[in-house]
């Protein structure tokens, strides 16, 4: 009997565990997030100050609009990425600022992958 018990539990088990297949991410689903995040062209964008990154010179925003080219769009996700700045004199105008400051900047990929902040407002 009680072999038989645990071979309905293991039956039960078993067949409550779903498939493979259905913990797969479904094709495409990261695709729009993917292609928002390439900065392969100068974009605009706006984002609050998170903080410094004084390793690398580098400032971590969170990113809350990008301009399409017509208009200003919301972001549907959270996203908090880093950005390099030109040169020294724009990583002073960053060290002045708090956190939380909102950011009006356009940035693009570099040669090594970097985003880099080509203007930034106020500078």
């Amino acid at each position: 009997m009680k072999t038989l018990l645990t071979a309905m539990f293991l039956l039960v088990a078993v067949s409550s565990v779903p498939a493979q297949e259905d913990l797969a991410v479904p094709p495409g689903m990261f695709d729009a997030q993917i292609q928002q995040m390439k900065f392969d062209q100068p974009t605009r964008i706006v984002g609050k100050l998170i903080g410094l990154d004084g390793y690398e010179d580098a400032v971590w925003i969170e990113w809350t609009h990008r301009h399409d080219g017509k208009r200003w769009q919301r972001l549907l996700n959270d996203m908090q990425f880093k950005v390099l700045p030109r040169d020294p004199g724009m990583m002073e105008f960053f060290k002045q600022l708090k956190p939380g400051a909102v950011l009006h900047l356009t940035v693009q990929m570099d040669e090594e992958g970097n985003r880099q902040v080509l203007e930034l407002d106020g500078t």
